[in-house]
């Protein structure tokens, strides 16, 4: 009798292995939707979105930067002199300086004086809502990732890209 009970417990246990194996496979990502990028060489450049002051190129390397909810890794490349004025996002930012050396500050003016200067493997985070700036000393490139949407409010809606014409 104990070895039945032992012999059921053990094809027990097997089957219960089995079942959260299966529940665990039906979950894992497919090769699809691993994205390798062995040398910046391998990253395709366009324009940046609308959201930012014209003359910034950028790559989306992971997810939908624009969907809410989406988790996203996006890289963007700006030339020197390159100023974003101030303003604030829906959700946490947070930036990598890739190369270059980006400028950030935090407030309602454009205030270099009031920021820091991150060079290449700096990291800064800006919790959603928080009111900041950036700029660029030399070309640069950030990589940002976050949760979506990626949106931009400016502070002085004048500032706003997308209203310029």
């Amino acid at each position: 009798m104990k070895g039945l009970k032992f012999s059921l417990i053990v094809l027990f246990l097997f089957a219960l292995a089995a079942v959260a194996s299966a529940a665990g496979d039906e979950a894992a990502p497919s090769p699809a939707d691993v994205h390798i990028f062995d040398s910046p060489r391998d990253i395709k450049w366009g324009p940046a979105p609308p959201v930012v002051p014209k003359g910034a190129q950028a790559a989306v390397l992971d997810g939908d930067p624009f969907k809410d909810g989406s988790s996203y890794t996006l890289r963007l490349k700006v030339p020197d002199g390159y100023k974003i004025p101030p303003h604030w996002h829906p959700t946490d930012e947070n930036v990598t300086v890739i190369s270059g050396t980006l400028g950030a500050g935090m407030g309602d003016q454009f205030d270099p004086a009031k920021g820091q200067l991150l060079k290449p493997g700096g990291f800064v985070t800006m919790p959603h809502g928080m009111h900041h700036f950036a700029w660029a000393k030399g070309p640069t490139v950030v990589q940002v990732h976050g949760v979506g949407p990626f949106a931009f409010t400016y502070v002085n809606a004048a500032d706003d890209p997308r209203s310029q014409h």
